[in-house]
């Protein structure tokens, strides 16, 4: 099977920032740095996750079968990580908790559901309205609806779901694939598009670091990581046979958390330390996880 090597890389890249998200506070608990990196350009990483399923999904979505079958295989990696998880969440949350997390998802898990959901809308949208336009607006009305929903206080898993957050990026990377947009939008229109969406990224992260809020979802997401994406793709040309490095992207993901929970615990501060032991260690019980379900095709 041939990958597109670049992008492989992009996503293992993109993994490593879903780890500095979660190893908070980098530096000091009020340094602004740290928080501008964990709370702000690291974000970028899910959304891009979600456009390259969206991107890629289009396939699947003409073949119910083909669908059904990698539909049910999402499903089967998720009840695996949660089965792997289970020791670890079952003693850091409330009984009472344990139904939520087991159909939502514990901590980072939440993308595999929110993945099944967003595509089964997709699927579902697609083809009772059958207009791309409708796709995209729909997608951006929902992140918009999620974006109050946040900035309104409500519980997380309120917004950070499949509905809120899954379907319109996936919405995003289904309609860069439908029209092309790869091809038809030049480079010269995108570099300027990713520095202003950039900024107003970091903006929009000091504002939430003066008010204390962590912010999920940024508005300036919406422009940043599909332009991103397909930069990185459009200037790809790296092709590659085999999907190891396409995989390493996917286990580092779901093993990150075991890594900071039982091996290298983060701290209240200065985990900036810790960190790049806590990823090495990551990679290489995900090149682990590659290797095992290689034969067991049911971690990833």
């Amino acid at each position: 099977m041939e990958r597109n090597i670049i992008l492989d890389y992009f996503k293992i890249i993109l993994s490593l920032l879903v780890i500095t998200i979660h190893t908070q506070s980098l530096f000091d608990e009020d340094s602004v740095y740290g928080w501008l990196i964990s709370n702000g350009i690291a974000r970028i990483a899910v959304p891009c996750f979600f456009i390259i399923s969206g991107y890629f999904i289009n396939k699947k979505l003409e073949d119910k079968q083909v669908l059904k079958e990698y539909l049910l295989h999402i499903l089967l990696v998720y009840i695996i990580w949660s089965l792997i998880y289970l020791p670890t969440y079952y003693n850091t949350i409330e009984p009472r908790s344990l139904i939520t997390f087991a159909l939502m998802g514990y901590y980072h898990l939440w993308f595999l559901p929110a993945l099944i959901i967003g595509i089964i809308m997709l699927a579902v949208v697609e083809k009772i309205f059958q207009n791309n336009l409708f796709v995209l607006l729909s997608g951006i009305i929902l992140f918009v609806a999620g974006y109050i929903m946040e900035n309104a206080d409500m519980p997380y898993r309120s917004f950070c779901n499949g509905i809120f957050f899954g379907y319109p990026f996936l919405a995003l990377g289904w309609y860069i694939r439908k029209k092309d947009l790869i091809k038809n939008i030049p480079n010269i229109y995108l570099y300027p598009l990713i520095l202003i969406s950039l900024c107003t990224l970091i903006i929009e992260s000091y504002c939430g670091y003066k008010n204390e809020f962590y912010h999920n979802l940024f508005i300036s997401l919406m422009v940043l990581c599909p332009v991103l994406f397909m930069l990185i793709l459009k200037n790809s040309k790296s092709i590659s046979k085999g999907n190891s490095a396409g995989k390493l992207s996917a286990a580092i993901y779901y093993v990150h958390i075991l890594v900071i929970t039982l091996i290298i615990p983060v701290s209240d501060s200065n985990n900036i330390y810790k960190l790049p032991l806590i990823m090495i260690v990551s990679i290489l019980l995900a090149i682990f996880i590659v290797g095992i379900n290689k034969r067991i095709k049911i971690f990833l």
